[in-house]
């Protein structure tokens, strides 16, 4: 086998085991390490009777801050864990309303 042909072949299998190292979910989107927070500076952007919440990923440093939801329901979620993919979201404009989530223990 040429070298050039050798070469390609190993970069094409690193590159291969990269991507199933890394996986297709850079953001940990399916991982059962997110949680809801509220976000009182942003009390004027969200509709009447709403809070604004945060949806963190402490392990990523990611989050999505325009969600809104009621403060009962805000309360109920306080410290539980789940998946942002479990997070249903009712309304598509912004900010987007909380429809349900699915907690990884299961409630």
């Amino acid at each position: 086998m040429p070298r050039f042909l050798q070469h390609l072949a190993s970069v094409a299998l690193l590159a291969g085991a990269g991507l199933l190292m890394g996986g297709c979910d850079p953001e940990g989107r399916k991982n059962c390490v997110w949680v809801l927070e509220a976000e009182p500076g942003m009390m004027e952007k969200v509709d009447p009777g709403m809070i604004p919440v945060c949806a963190r990923n402490r392990q990523t440093m990611k989050e999505d801050c325009r969600l809104q939801t009621s403060l009962e329901y805000a309360k109920g979620a306080y410290g539980k864990k789940f998946r942002y993919a479990d997070l249903a979201i009712e309304s598509p404009g912004l900010p987007r309303t909380i429809k349900s989530i699915k907690f990884c223990d299961g409630n």
